[in-house]
């Protein structure tokens, strides 16, 4: 156990990483991020624990990009990929999913103390919590729920388990993938038999969640890149091509209102493989006039993959460990993931493959 624990240390050292980073192979790397805060209480009900990040935290990142990094805006890095261009492997780009309020609050003045650029994908259906996001609403449904079980009439009455927190956890997990894995009119019936089940279903947060329209276009006038996380952040693979259509021009036509410049930039929503976006899916956001769109999956950016396909980096709690986020990101970088969907969305795009050196 000592030996593991010392070579770990060694291995997310920033010397190792210094040492990777030296190797010869292009590809940026993109950070994913969601929330930046440190409030216990908005970490359990409402947004999973790992997709928390500390300001302090953050601000410790940050000071780390901007002195070992030219971090560059999502656009910058989309234009090198779809010319064909050799990515250097000193680019990082900084994304932020889902749009948090606490993004405007406490990551932007960040941001703009390190002269850095990020872009920031908007769920638009939640924006001003308009309607709260489905996922919010889920999680803060059955971490507060006060029954110990649940019964779930849509799954075949299945009893799922809710009487500790560790229960709940899995529980939040569990149903989240399966309204995930539905499309919209099952997803929203098991949603609302979750609420229901939960005794959650007149849900107001205490507090607002997704940036209103103001901070959107404060966003914009800092510099900050605003695009696309679709209208209601449901599993892309599981509509229809006009649904698709309607989700990704809807949330760009939202967000040219509010800023009232083009949004040419798409997160999908989770976008983990082709359970959550696929070549179909990447062909209507091309046809949509979006010039790029990223991704879950780990991996470098770079010619290697096409534009409605970036690879990105998850930031986790892990990451608080600067040594072990350097790491990380010379370990996507050298590391090429190899997944069927990035040939599909070639395929369907009519993006020749290249090779990174």
């Amino acid at each position: 156990m000592r030996f593991r624990r010392a070579m770990s240390k060694i291995l997310c050292s920033r010397p190792c990483a210094s040492l990777l980073c030296a190797v010869p192979r292009e590809g940026a790397v993109v950070l994913r991020y969601h929330s930046v805060n440190d409030d216990p209480v908005w970490g359990r009900n409402y947004i999973q624990g790992s997709l928390a990040v500390p300001p302090h935290v953050f601000d410790s990142q940050m000071s780390f990009l901007a002195s070992r990094y030219d971090v560059v805006g999502i656009g910058h890095l989309a234009r090198l990929i779809a010319n064909g261009e050799r990515v250097d492997q000193r680019l990082v780009a900084i994304t932020f999913d889902d749009g948090y309020e606490d993004n405007y609050r406490n990551a932007l003045p960040i941001l703009r103390n390190h002269g850095l650029e990020a872009a920031f994908y908007v769920t638009t259906g939640s924006v001003g919590d308009a309607g709260v996001l489905w996922t919010v609403r889920l999680r803060h449904a059955v971490t507060t729920c006060p029954h110990g079980s649940i019964s779930l009439p849509g799954v075949g009455e299945r009893e799922v388990d809710v009487s500790t927190d560790e229960a709940r956890e899995r529980a939040v997990r569990l149903l989240t993938g399966m309204v995930k894995r539905s499309p919209p009119s099952d997803a929203d019936r098991l949603l609302e038999e979750i609420l229901e089940a939960c005794r959650d279903s007149d849900f107001v947060p205490d507090r607002r969640i997704i940036m209103n329209e103001d901070e959107i276009r404060r966003m914009r006038d800092a510099g900050m890149t605003i695009g696309a996380h679709t209208v209601n952040h449901y599993n892309l693979t599981c509509l229809e091509n006009r649904d698709i259509a309607y989700e990704l021009r809807e949330s760009r036509r939202f967000l040219e209102e509010v800023t009232g410049e083009p949004v040419r930039h798409l997160a999908y929503p989770d976008g983990r493989t082709g359970r959550h976006f696929d070549g179909r899916v990447a062909s209507v956001a091309m046809s949509e006039g979006f010039t790029s769109a990223v991704t879950s999956i780990a991996g470098p950016a770079s010619r290697e993959y096409p534009a409605w396909s970036i690879p990105r980096l998850g930031v986790v709690p892990s990451h608080r460990s600067i040594g072990r986020l350097a790491f990380d990101m010379q370990r996507v970088r050298l590391c090429r993931p190899h997944d069927d969907v990035f040939e599909e969305v070639r395929a369907e795009t009519g993006v020749r493959a290249m090779e990174g050196g």
